[in-house]
């Protein structure tokens, strides 16, 4: 894969060929993994704005979600609850972000996670700087989060193998939003964060300081 796909993919997510895409287009999942820059005139700094959001259907799903820099769960800014299912959930605003984002065709699964933070000058538009922290290609789970075996949501991950056979998992900051969002691409009809979660709102209390 060339640098300056990795390059692309760690900025804007995994790519998909246009038949998935036109796939996923009408099961009405919509996934939304871009990242904004932002500006907050009070506290006259840059942030980066991410929307939790995804879902899936019986034989796929796609979905999206933040944590921390060490793995910790982050609060939302703005929950947000939509008429229809596998929409945006939620909204959230921090100065550096872990994106975790995952995609599944029935039992395979495609795992991206990726770094993002701003640098640049303080008075000036940052850049946006992005890291692939770990890439999992076709991984597989036996089972069936989405049916039968719903039960073990939350408990249960796809496993990774390198090129070379060996077992590639993401690193252990990562392995608890790996199993929510695992849990999430087999939650059917989602309406709800599996990541993100309600905090103590403290960008609501800094803008009304």
């Amino acid at each position: 894969m060339k640098d300056s796909r990795l390059t692309t993919m760690a900025r804007r997510g995994p790519t998909f060929p246009a038949e998935t895409r036109e796939q996923i287009r009408e099961t009405g999942i919509r996934c939304r993994p871009q990242l904004e820059i932002v500006y907050q005139q009070r506290a006259n700094e840059w942030k980066l704005r991410g929307e939790e959001s995804g879902g899936a259907v019986a034989d796929l799903g796609h979905y999206v979600g933040f944590v921390g820099k060490d793995g910790e769960t982050l609060p939302w800014l703005q929950r947000v609850q939509n008429f229809l299912p596998n929409g945006v959930h939620a909204v959230v605003v921090e100065e550096a972000l872990i994106r975790v984002e995952m995609f599944r065709y029935e039992q395979t699964y495609d795992l991206l996670i990726t770094q993002h933070s701003l640098e640049g000058a303080e008075r000036k538009r940052p850049e946006l700087r992005s890291q692939i922290l770990f890439l999992g290609r076709n991984g597989t789970l036996e089972t069936e989060l989405w049916g039968k075996d719903s039960a073990f949501r939350g408990g249960a991950m796809p496993h990774f193998f390198t090129r070379s056979g060996e077992h590639g998992l993401p690193d252990t900051p990562w392995i608890e939003a790996t199993l929510k969002v695992t849990e999430a691409v087999c939650c059917t009809g989602c309406r709800h964060c599996h990541l993100l979660e309600a905090g103590t709102r403290r960008h609501a209390l800094e803008v009304s300081a």
